[in-house]
Formats: structure tokens, C-alpha cells, sequence
């Protein structure tokens, strides 16, 4: 066994430990930031929303829903999808009044885009269209439950 190899072998254990307290050390802040309320910036909030809520797109928003949203904000999303059971913070129910009175179309679609954990970031796997047809699916989805549907 060459030096070079025994040198990478008596310092492999010592990178791996600083990679680990480096990587608790990240997670801190971000645990932290979990706990603060999610507040879209004002730009964000104020953007309209160019997509229109025809039974097209709500076709089309319902079945990106239940692909990408209904494991953890549940079909109806009342924020009770299977994957909802096991973290620790807990998705939002769509169908609260109170939610969906406090937030602009612009800021469900900047949530979507930017991510939160454990919300993850949208912006790289849906396009602008498919966030804008999201908001509108969550609009309805409030509207179902109100009207009991």
C-alpha cells in the first residue's frame, strides 16, 4: 500500500465526521426556518394569476394534484395525504377559509415554485403554465369543500 493511499485512508474518517457536523450544522437553520410562518415576498403576491380556470385546466391540474400533491396535502387537499402522517410538519389544508383568504394566487404559485421543507421546490419539475392551473385547482378544491362537495 502506497503513502498517498494510507494518507486517504487515515483521513477518510475525518472528513466524513466534518462533513457530518458540517451537514447537523446546515440542518439547524433550516429546522429554524421551518418554524417561521411562510410570508410569500410582495412582488410575489402581487402577480396575477395568466391562466384561466376552464374545465380544461382544471382537468389537467387535477391530475398533476394527485401526481404530485395529494401524497401529502391528501385528494381533497385537506392536508391529510398518506405521506402527511409522517412529518413533522404537517402540509397545508387547501380547504381552510382562513388559508385561502390570506393567500394571493401569486403567493400559492411563488410557495409552489420556491419550496419549503418539507414542501419541496416545483419550479424545476413543472412549468409555469402547470403551477398557474395548481392554483386554480386549489382555489376549486376550497370552493368543493365549502360547498360540500
Amino acid at each position: 500500500m502506497g503513502l498517498n493511499t494510507r494518507m486517504a485512508l487515515c483521513w477518510a474518517p475525518v472528513l466524513c465526521l466534518l462533513v457530518a457536523v458540517g451537514g447537523v450544522a446546515q440542518a439547524k437553520p433550516a429546522a429554524a426556518e421551518e418554524e417561521k410562518p411562510w410570508v410569500a415576498p410582495d412582488d410575489a403576491r402581487k402577480v396575477k394569476n395568466p391562466v384561466a380556470p376552464t374545465p380544461d385546466n382544471l382537468a389537467a391540474a387535477a391530475q398533476l394534484f394527485h401526481d404530485n400533491c395529494a401524497g401529502c396535502h391528501g385528494d381533497k387537499g385537506l392536508g391529510d395525504g398518506p405521506t402527511a402522517k409522517i412529518l413533522k410538519k404537517k402540509p397545508a389544508n387547501f380547504t381552510d377559509p382562513k388559508l385561502q383568504a390570506s393567500e394571493t394566487d401569486g403567493s400559492l404559485f411563488w410557495k409552489m415554485s420556491e419550496g419549503r421543507l418539507p414542501m419541496p421546490t416545483w419550479k424545476d419539475d413543472l412549468s409555469d403554465t402547470e403551477r398557474w392551473q395548481l392554483v386554480n385547482y386549489i382555489r376549486q378544491l376550497a370552493k368543493n369543500a365549502a360547498a360540500g362537495k
